[in-house]
């Protein structure tokens, strides 16, 4: 689990900002530096699909080849799964398919940006107790929301797009359709405490200030208030 997730969180791993309790709107913070949007990236690769329990959806990930896929494929003829290892690669985009219609699509129109973290959000399922590292997916009986930690931009200006740049909250339906980013310009996330299956509370920070949104993820709206100074 990383570092900015509570631990016992419901689920396997949203542009509208709250300012105040009453109204949506866009968050003001300095940024480190301009932007940059790198290069899209020439070949991407597509391997495993995976369920998205409780749906007719199947999903996965679109990222950058060469390396990964080496490694990867080596992987499969060892007959070792390498599910755990979605968050080392470099994800851009995801493939989502219904099992049944075999309708396609993919959650983004372009591959600019990376997707650092998916989670499955929904009704929890009973641990299985025989599984000595139950998969973080068997804890969700029925998936009803997609969580996105997206990077948009080299913000650092280190020419690569990672958890140190400025990242972008986001969700989807379990289909991949409605992606909305819900927050934006996040520096680092300190806390993502889930409040029930409708709502989460996230603290993080965004240049010199400390904020605290809580995101209803059926309206696909956050309310967010800016915390005291610490000085």
């Amino acid at each position: 689990m990383k570092y900015w997730q509570l631990i016992g969180v419901v689920g396997v791993a949203i542009s509208l900002v709250g300012c105040n309790r009453q109204q949506v709107s866009e968050t003001v913070s300095s940024p480190a530096q301009s932007p940059i949007l790198l290069p899209t990236p020439s070949k991407v690769w597509m391997t495993e699909f995976r369920q998205i329990n409780g749906t007719p959806y199947l999903y996965a990930p679109i990222y950058v080849a060469t390396e990964e896929r080496t490694n990867i494929l080596k992987e499969l003829k060892s007959a070792s799964s390498y599910g755990d290892r979605y968050g080392e690669l470099d994800i851009r985009n995801y493939m989502f398919l219904h099992r049944d219609n075999l309708s396609a699509s993919k959650l983004l129109s372009n591959n600019t940006g990376r997707l650092l973290e998916m989670e499955q959000i929904g009704e929890p399922a009973p641990p299985d107790k025989s599984a000595q590292e139950p998969a973080r997916s068997s804890w969700v009986k029925k998936v009803q929301t997609l969580w996105y930690i997206k990077v948009s931009a080299d913000t650092n200006g280190d020419k690569i797009l990672d958890d140190r740049d400025r990242k972008q909250i986001a969700i989807s339906d379990v289909s991949g359709a409605n992606y909305t980013e819900i927050i934006k310009d996040i520096d680092k996330i300190l806390l993502v405490y889930p409040k029930g299956l409708e709502r989460r509370l996230v603290i993080y920070t965004s240049g010199d200030g400390r904020f605290v949104a809580d995101i209803d993820l059926s309206k696909r709206q956050a309310i967010v208030k800016q915390l005291p100074a610490l000085n």
